[in-house]
Parts: structure tokens; sequence; C-alpha cells
């Protein structure tokens, strides 16, 4: 592809991500447009195609009647697989919004349409563009803690459950609860920061509370409902190959002062913890990142992040990287790979928790 041309993008999905995300990300793009959104909901394609300067589709024969070089998929997790096969077998790249699907089968299925296609399958992990976990992968990488022997991951939410009622919490839809959806964004981060092998055990349990009423533990929209019927917590622990061990712990609404993230890294000669907050939350503990590094045997030493003036600046940044991946026909750096790495482990959590035992 020329490096002239205009790359025309779809918007396929047109929920809140869509909009206060993804889109302005691509809107800030020199060479790039938006040629159409696609959504079931007639009212909330319309509403966004006007933002986007697009054509509003309710059905995939009328987005297909568009000329478009890629698509942005950000709908429900359960149609991933479908929508992301439908356009990579007409040769169309993708971006993807995590989960990459709910099954790993899945997920091996669409790595192998994109490799055959040739088209560009980027995971929309959108926190590897942080400034915080690009300095915290920098240290680990030059070695500065060593081989790392503990990685623990954490997103804990005071009162972050996506619309009570809505697909998120329904397991058909959504593939399950607070594992699949904040979980993708901190397992990812555990196989990211640490290159991890193969797992070869993983224990997990998941608990749930009803849904408060009101606006205690929803900030993405209304309660549909307070029934769950979906994990609110998750927490498991993950052996690898080469003896690492790896703890997670998200949850939706918790009994904490706000909503924070943190990742703490033990090594053969030092340690490592971010202190942070990913996503649109108001409600956070830590008004800035802070990085904390401890020479094994010595004091801590501390690095404090400058404010984000952008808080935009990862989408915009996941954006350039997918045009800059079509326009050099090169592959991404976030792989469909680690997508299926990130959700076979999701799913052996699962696994573990549903039947009680240890996943291998």
């Amino acid at each position: 592809m020329s490096n002239t041309k205009v790359i025309s993008i779809g918007m396929i999905g047109a929920g809140w991500v869509a909009e206060h995300g993804h889109l302005p990300g691509f809107l800030s793009l020199e060479g790039v447009s938006i040629g159409a959104v696609y959504d079931p909901d007639a009212s909330r394609a319309a509403h966004l195609a006007e933002q986007a300067g697009a054509k509003a589709c309710t059905s995939l024969s009328e987005i297909d009647e568009i000329p478009l070089d890629a698509v942005l998929v950000c709908t429900p997790n359960h149609t991933h697989y479908e929508l992301a096969k439908h356009f990579l077998q007409q040769g169309i790249h993708v971006l993807c919004e995590k989960p990459m699907t709910t099954t790993a089968e899945e997920a091996g299925s669409l790595r192998r349409i994109a490799e055959s296609s040739g088209a560009v399958l980027l995971m929309g992990f959108v926190n590897r563009y942080r400034d915080d976990i690009r300095e915290l992968r920098s240290r680990i990488t030059s070695g500065q803690i060593g081989d790392v022997q503990i990685c623990e991951v954490i997103w804990r939410r005071k009162k972050g459950i996506p619309r009570p009622g809505s697909w998120f919490t329904q397991q058909k839809m959504s593939g399950g609860g607070v594992l699949i959806d904040l979980g993708s964004h901190m397992i990812d981060q555990m196989l990211f920061l640490t290159d991890a092998p193969e797992p070869v055990a993983c224990l997990a349990g998941l608990h749930s509370r009803p849904a408060q009423e009101g606006d205690y533990s929803n900030w993405l929209g209304s309660n549909e409902s307070v029934t769950l019927e979906v994990e609110d917590t998750a927490i498991g622990m993950i052996q690898f190959a080469n003896g690492m061990l790896g703890r997670i712990h998200v949850s939706w609404q918790d009994d904490v002062e706000g909503d924070f993230v943190e990742i703490h890294l033990k090594g053969s000669r030092g340690s490592l913890s971010l202190r942070t907050l990913f996503g649109f939350s108001n409600q956070g503990l830590y008004k800035q990142p802070s990085l904390q590094f401890t020479p094994a045997g010595q004091e801590p030493e501390w690095f404090t992040f400058p404010p984000k003036t952008d808080v935009l600046i990862d989408f915009r940044r996941q954006a350039s990287h997918f045009a800059e991946c079509i326009r050099e026909a090169k592959q991404p750096d976030i792989t469909a790979e680690d997508g299926e790495k990130a959700i076979r482990l999701i799913q052996l959590l699962y696994q573990s928790a549903h039947k009680g035992l240890v996943a291998t």
C-alpha cells in the first residue's frame, strides 16, 4: 500500500469504548478516515457515524459494499471470532478489542486465518502503549532485577461493574466476568513484561456479590439488573515452565478506598513495583503512577511519572501503530499469538475454578 493512500477504517461496534477511546484515536491521525460505522442498533450506529463523518450500517451486507482497508472490532466478546473472521477472509486488516475470542480454539483458528490471508491482526491490548508500562518493561528487559521469579498483577475497582445486567455480565455473551474482562489486560501484562513461557499449572477461584443499587458498583451506565451471571472477583495462581510464579487478582466491586492497578515483580537481583490505574475511572486511588525499584537487600528507590496530559495517548499510539503496520505491510508488535496465549491462560484459570482443581 502506498504511503500516500488514505486508509479507510470501518468501526464495527458503536459502544462506549468505540466512541470515547478508539474513534478519537483514529480521527487524530493524518491519512486515515472512517468510512463506515456498523452496529445492529441503528441509533448508536447513526450517532457514531455522525461524529466520524461516515456511513451508518446496521448489517454486514451493507458494510461489505463500502471499500475498506481495515476494521476495528469492538463488539460483545462472543461476536469477535465471527466478525474478525468475516473481514480477515476478505484480506481486510483487523484491530480486535480484547479478548481476542472467548475460547483458545477460536483464537487459534483466527490466528491461522490471519496468517493465510496476509492481513494484519492487531490485538487491542491498549495498556502496552502506556508510558509507565514501557518504563517497567524496559527495566525488566535490561536485567535490572535479574531473572523474574514472581509476577503479581492486580486490578481492583471499588465500584466498576460495567452496566450490571448488560452483555458484560451475561455468560453466553461475555464468556465470563471480570477475569475475561479486566483479566485479559492483566494476563497480557504478565506475559508481556516477563516473556513467560507456557504455563504448567493453574489454580483459581471466582466469587461474586449482588450488584449494588444506584451508582455504587456501576460507572459505565445505568443498571439493567442487579443479577450477575458471572464473577465480579477472580484470584488465580500460575506456575510457568521456567519456574516463575504468577498471581492475578481482579475485581469489579471490592472493599477498597479507590480503583487501582498494581504490578509487583520479584527477581534474582531485586524487585519492581508499579502503582497506577488503567482505564477511564475517576475513582483512582493513586493520583499519578509511581515505580519502586528495590535492589536485593537495599533500600527502595522511587520514580514518579509526570501527570498524564493526554488521557487518550495510549489509544492514539495504538491507532498509529495499526496504520503503520498497514502502510508498511509489517506484523504488529502485539500479535495474534499474544491474544491466543492470553485467552488460553484465562481458559485454564476458568477450568480450575469451575472444577475446583489444578488445571494443567
